[in-house]
């Protein structure tokens, strides 16, 4: 019996499974996306910590009238504006969108209306799954409500109107302190406006094997592109620090974390680098607007530390073969040798150390992967308000050791 005859036949005897539909759960980063994203799978508030990368979660939402939205939901964290190459596989096909504004952050109201007409471009222009925006209904979930200062909902319902005047939307104020009354009303409208849409037949589930996995080495190699082509533009060393010194990067992601970590680690040593890396984030978080939400996490702060190091201490170092080159485009690759306390010793004298990072990117290439502490830890455990607030081990398997990497 095929697949699909054996679907048609089970969707048959259980016609009361709800449907599934797909929908992106968008916004700035810090803009209250994760914290949704639990309260919804959990009814719960969560603390949570900034996200890399994606996070996808299937869940079922209460819609009112005794019914319910089940969504695959997509967790981007901090939708950025890449190109729609890097966001359609994660997008196409998509029944609906959720976009969350940060309603006390009113410096970045304009950015983020500008980043929802992109996202709504690149899900309606997909080529292989072209779309009215007639056909994507959009609930814009204007979040933090319980907050000082926040922007009246009025001023941001007239700024996004403009972009999505196209589409069906609806503007919801979401407080942390309110019931859940407020979300099941907004995904009641939610599931209305799809069956109308769509007419009220069944819509297909999405097959999980459609799902891109952002740790594939498929999604990996696409990020490394990304992050060589940063480095290589990148400002001198001296500059990243300063401006990490005065909480000014050009921005506050994933790629800058993995480079201030190896270029405080490079220049001080494991001891002494570690100990600037854990006080310089926990400053930086809170004075920087880039973290405005954003709150100091230990154990996945140590976490990228451990994996930052061990990647340089297992780095091939390098053997200059010509003592007259001003350069290094001639040189040999020879295996690493030193401990945790002197792998900054090993030709860092002659080699620039934008062009070591490169190679460093060149040789761990699975630093890329934001959702890497997954692989020790399990969500619960990282999550653990006692894993923000001390070193906290894994529980999935050990983190890499330096002991035993000393060549013999």
């Amino acid at each position: 019996m095929s697949f699909t005859i054996f679907r048609r036949l089970f969707d048959r005897l259980y016609p009361s499974l709800p449907e599934r539909y797909k929908i992106p759960l968008l916004g700035l980063d810090a803009s209250g996306k994760t914290t949704l994203l639990y309260r919804l799978k959990t009814g719960e508030i969560v603390t949570t910590i900034p996200t890399i990368g994606f996070q996808v979660e299937t869940m079922e939402v209460p819609a009112g009238k005794g019914r319910a939205i089940t969504m695959l939901c997509w967790d981007a964290g901090g939708c950025s504006k890449l190109s729609p190459f890097f966001y359609r596989p994660y997008t196409a096909g998509s029944h609906a969108m959720v976009w969350v504004i940060d309603s006390g952050d009113p410096e970045r109201l304009t950015e983020s209306v500008e980043e929802l007409d992109h996202h709504i471009r690149i899900i309606t222009s997909d080529p292989e799954a072209p779309m009215s925006p007639q056909d994507l209904p959009v609930l814009i979930l204007a979040a933090k409500r319980d907050l000082p200062r926040i922007m009246p909902l009025q001023d941001i319902e007239t700024k996004v109107a403009g972009v999505i005047k196209d589409s069906p939307y609806r503007v919801v104020g979401l407080s942390s302190r309110a019931d859940n009354t407020t979300i099941t009303e907004a995904f009641g409208w939610l599931l209305d406006t799809i069956e109308e849409i769509r007419g009220r037949k069944p819509v297909q589930a999405v097959p999980a094997a459609e799902v891109p996995n952002p740790s594939s080495p498929d999604a990996l190699e696409t990020k490394l592109k990304e992050w060589l082509l940063r480095a290589e533009k990148e400002s001198p060393p001296e500059e990243i620090l300063r401006r990490f010194e005065t909480f000014s990067l050009p921005a506050w992601d994933h790629y800058h974390h993995i480079l201030i970590a190896f270029l405080l680690l490079s220049i001080h040593g494991r001891q002494k680098g570690k100990d600037m890396i854990f006080d310089g984030l926990e400053r930086y978080i809170a004075n920087s607007e880039q973290t405005r939400g954003r709150t100091f996490h230990i154990t996945m702060t140590y976490f990228w530390i451990q994996m930052v190091h061990f990647g340089m201490a297992r780095m091939p170092s390098l053997e200059v073969t010509s003592e007259t080159t001003d350069t290094l485009s001639e040189y040999t690759l020879v295996a690493a040798a030193g401990d945790e306390d002197d792998e900054k010793q090993v030709s860092a004298e002659e080699e620039p150390l934008n062009e070591r990072f490169v190679r460093f990117l060149f040789t761990n290439p699975h630093l890329a992967d934001g959702n890497l502490w997954a692989e020790y830890y399990s969500k619960d455990v990282m999550m653990s308000p006692e894993a923000k607030a001390v070193m906290v081990l894994p529980d999935k398997k050990p983190l890499p050791s330096l002991v035993g990497t000393k060549e013999k």
